[in-house]
């Protein structure tokens, strides 16, 4: 599935390019299309100034992050100005794993006062002066060199008609089913990374209770080993009921078990990061500890 930002200038076409694009995907997948008038915002409103331009963004970006996902097409038919807000949407498909994509309606600007001025005249939702001015005046155009904004299909409205069947649109849904394209590189999907991903905190908890285990074995083996006393060749000491045996091949003294009990909370601590969190019962975080000292024990 996919993320495809519209971008343009305000009245450029570009809800009737996602209306296209939507006929053309016809019932390949679910889709969902996002834009100003479906969270029931005016678009005069919207950008009337900074403050509130930044929380349209905001409401824009965090639906799109609800509504993504691997079995769905969510197209954002929004303006799409600024690189940043588009890196931000970028990051979102990569998080997710789809793949992405900018079908831009490339217009010149008097063409689209025009469009503008058609639609005041007509009493049809428009842009007021001051606002189109603004939203012009700050468009950041897409470049195919940016990841944000590649693979990048343009829409020339004003030389012909949107329909469902105009190149770019065709282009779009031959990369969005994973076919290989010209101009687009490949059709691939987004791949998660660290830096994209939620990383999930250790329960302070579990903490606790692996500190608290390795410690009982720790003071279990030693007290073990006081017992036998010195004895030559390889012993099997029981740390606890429903343990595994640990084979002593030497007499190990208190500073070398707590420089292995160091190391195991510090491994466990650092791959519950992005693995499975630590255990979080007293008997697995033993059975763990006891497996890992008959590892280290024997090497």
């Amino acid at each position: 599935m996919a993320l495809v930002l519209l971008c343009g200038q305000p009245c450029s076409g570009k809800s009737t390019a996602a209306a296209c694009l939507v006929n053309a995907l016809g019932d390949l997948a679910q889709i969902q299309v996002i834009d100003e008038p479906s969270l029931n915002l005016d678009r005069n409103q919207c950008y009337k100034d900074m403050p509130t331009e930044k929380n349209v963004r905001g409401s824009l970006r965090s639906t799109v992050d609800r509504l993504i996902s691997k079995d769905k097409f969510v197209i954002v038919d929004s303006l799409n100005n600024i690189k940043g807000y588009r890196y931000e949407l970028w990051c979102l498909a990569r998080a997710t794993g789809v793949r992405y994509c900018v079908l831009f309606c490339d217009v010149e600007e008097q063409e689209c006062r025009a469009w503008n001025k058609k639609r005041q005249d007509e009493g049809s939702p428009c842009y007021v002066d001051k606002i189109f001015d603004d939203l012009v005046r700050r468009f950041e155009r897409p470049e195919r060199r940016n990841r944000w904004d590649s693979p990048l299909f343009e829409l020339r409205p004003h030389e012909d008609a949107i329909t469902d069947v105009s190149g770019p649109i065709l282009e779009t849904v031959a990369y969005l089913r994973g076919e290989k394209v010209a101009g687009a590189h490949c059709s691939r999907v987004l791949q998660p990374t660290i830096a994209t991903q939620n990383v999930r905190v250790p329960d302070t908890n579990s903490l606790y209770e692996l500190d608290r285990a390795t410690q009982e074995v720790i003071n279990a083996l030693v007290d073990a080993q006081n017992e036998l006393g010195v004895d030559a060749g390889i012993r099997s000491v029981s740390v606890g009921e429903g343990l595994p045996l640990i084979s002593l091949y030497r007499t190990v003294g208190l500073p070398e078990l707590r420089r292995h009990r160091r190391t195991f909370v510090r491994i466990t601590g650092q791959s519950s990061l992005s693995g499975p969190p630590p255990p979080s019962d007293a008997l697995s975080a033993k059975r763990m500890f006891a497996d890992f000292l008959n590892r280290e024990l024997k090497a």
